[in-house]
């Protein structure tokens, strides 16, 4: 940190702390590393120097530790400098002992030590007096790679005077950004995290002992060729002071990833399961009596269900979903069976938590052309008002008919090309922006693609949609109306709320929540054995909270005010006049 914070001061317990970086950083989490018993013990032999020919980096040098490019279809893993791209074993991260960095752990590190125990830190925001290493793709070009890079952590070795050294990369988490989100955590789930082309990352590095740590990371890719690529680097910290070590880093032995567990658990990917609308719940089930040949089934009981559901699909250690905001209260448990088919554990329940980010922006597309042939290629273009730093987009696409969205494969920048072909006659694309953390931070209304000549099929029938109004309260009920052209047709109504893929199917008049805030409402016409005859939407709802609400009142609100200041004024203006009239009374005596 620039300043030592105030818990720093008194108790130095290890700053919490979020920065908006001036430039694009995509926060890849990163997490926890964790030791036990030294497999090699250390040798009494001749003092080795962790330090010999490699450039010494601290005193707040920003340094990515693991800097990722692709060149001549190959990965290539180095270390960028402030002097430039290098091998990362011409350089070493050192973290000395200081007023900020030699801190105290506090609540919720508890899986490194108790708290109050000490420990060493560099924050994910920069500390002038140690380095600041971080991790970056952003010497990927776009286009060279399908999907996102993934940094694996392998082992680490470490030398110095700690018997059971550990160390850990968090980044706060939770709803609220006061918890700790494990990313890297060796011997657990916690030994994966993933980045896009392009971004850079930091994270709290914390140490529980002074000393050498060699750390050992395996970055993957594929090519847009479908060609795995792969890559390994150690980044090399020193703790402490520098100087001679009674010999080099050995290597330690990570804990089953089951250690301290006594029964079935759900595992989290997320501090508390707590998601934002755009990432990904995955939750593992870890048991130290599982077999390889064992089977698990998870129970499914959505909010106000009273039974649970099993998911057929989902039949490994392994469950995930998409966190919609129907997804909040959801209470998972999780079976263990036996090769047989037997139930031989069950989990306690695993609660989860859903809600979609504040939009920090308001994002707009638009489209190169007001109509398309098959053949062409539409250009789409987005933009934010006001302008983040924020450069992570997605684009999603909706077919005539579909029930959800679907990512258009590769879409990660600003503007997107589509190739337009005969089934996306009256189709819909939306555009949205995401934080370092894949939470959605804003959506695009939907435009709807046309087309014109060979290819492009007219519905089989019209539809007009209606709202009685423009823009909600929160609580307030509201009426859409939609007037088919085919007699005998039925229309039903659906919801997709923002940020969100799929459609929700409601009835009658909803009673409308903040969470409805830029939904798009859709009509969809049936014929009588239920085929799409034409579909159309209100491409944005506008929901006001229900402070913004109930302040459309405050006129009335004042009126009270001032009336009973007024009746106030007047009980005071008659204690004053008796008390007046009795001294009057009292004197004349």
């Amino acid at each position: 940190m620039a300043a030592r914070s105030e818990a720093a001061e008194e108790g130095k317990s290890m700053p919490y702390t979020t920065a908006r970086r001036a430039r694009r950083r995509v926060i890849v989490a990163s997490g926890l590393l964790a030791g036990a018993l030294v497999i090699t013990p250390a040798s009494p032999a001749a003092a080795y120097d962790p330090a010999a020919g490699r450039e010494v980096l601290g005193a707040g040098r920003h340094v990515d530790a693991i800097y990722a490019e692709v060149t001549g279809g190959k990965l290539d893993i180095r270390t960028r400098t402030p002097k430039g791209v290098v091998e990362g074993d011409r350089v070493v991260l050192h973290i000395p002992e200081t007023g900020t960095s030699h801190t105290k752990l506090p609540k919720g590190y508890e899986f490194l030590g108790p708290e109050g125990a000490e420990a060493w830190v560099s924050t994910e925001v920069q500390d002038p007096s140690v380095v600041w290493p971080g991790w970056s793709f952003e010497g990927v070009k776009p286009g060279v790679l399908k999907g996102t890079l993934k940094i694996k952590y392998d082992s680490f070795r470490y030398a110095g005077p700690a018997a059971a050294p550990k160390f850990a990369v968090t980044q706060p988490g939770g709803f609220d950004g006061t918890k700790v989100s494990k990313l890297f955590v060796p011997g657990t789930t916690f030994t994966t995290v993933s980045g896009e082309p392009g971004s850079h990352t930091h994270g709290t590095w914390t140490f529980t002992a002074p000393g050498v740590y060699d750390i050992d990371f395996t970055v993957t890719a594929t090519l847009a060729t479908d060609v795995p690529i792969s890559d390994s680097t150690t980044v090399r910290f020193v703790v402490g002071e520098l100087g001679p070590t009674a010999a080099e880093p050995t290597p330690r032995a990570d804990p089953p990833a089951t250690a301290g567990l006594d029964d079935l658990t759900i595992v989290p990917n997320k501090v508390d399961a707590e998601y934002f609308v755009g990432q990904t719940i995955t939750l593992s089930a870890l048991s130290p009596d599982a077999a390889p040949t064992d089977t698990y089934r998870w129970q499914v009981t959505s909010p106000g269900a009273a039974t649970p559901v099993a998911d057929p699909k989902q039949t490994t250690a392994t469950w995930t979903t998409k966190p919609n905001r129907a997804v909040d209260g959801t209470s998972i448990r999780v079976e263990r069976l036996s090769a047989a088919g037997q139930v031989v554990e069950t989990s306690e329940p695993q609660i989860l938590r859903t809600r979609a980010k504040a939009p920090t922006t308001t994002l707009t597309v638009s489209a190169d052309k007001s109509t398309y042939a098959v053949g062409d290629t539409a250009t789409l273009r987005s933009a934010q008002s006001p302008q983040t730093e924020d450069e992570h987009y997605h684009w999603y696409l909706r077919k005539p008919g579909e029930d959800s969205y679907q990512w258009i494969p590769e879409s990660r920048l600003a503007d997107q090309q589509l190739p337009i072909t005969a089934d996306l006659n009256g189709a819909e694309v939306t555009a949205r922006l995401f934080n370092t953390d894949h939470s959605v931070l804003a959506e695009s209304a939907p435009i709807r693609l046309t087309m014109t000549g060979a290819g492009a099929t007219d519905p089989a029938a019209t539809i007009k949609i209606t709202s009685a109004a423009t823009t909600f309260a929160a609580g307030e009920r509201a009426t859409f109306t939609a007037e088919p052209s085919t007699p005998g047709s039925a229309v039903e109504w659906s919801v997709r709320k923002n940020g969100e893929n799929p459609y929700v199917v409601f009835e009658g008049t909803p009673t409308l929540d903040e969470s409805w805030d830029g939904a798009e409402i859709r009509a969809v016409v049936r014929d009588a054995q239920g085929g799409v005859l034409t579909e159309t939407t209100i491409p944005v709802v506008d929901v006001t909270s229900a402070a913004a609400a109930s302040s459309g009142d405050s006129s009335g609100s004042m009126l009270r005010y001032v009336v009973a200041g007024v009746v106030l004024l007047v009980l005071i203006t008659g204690a004053v006049v008796v008390v007046v009239r009795r001294r009057r009374a009292h004197g004349a005596s």
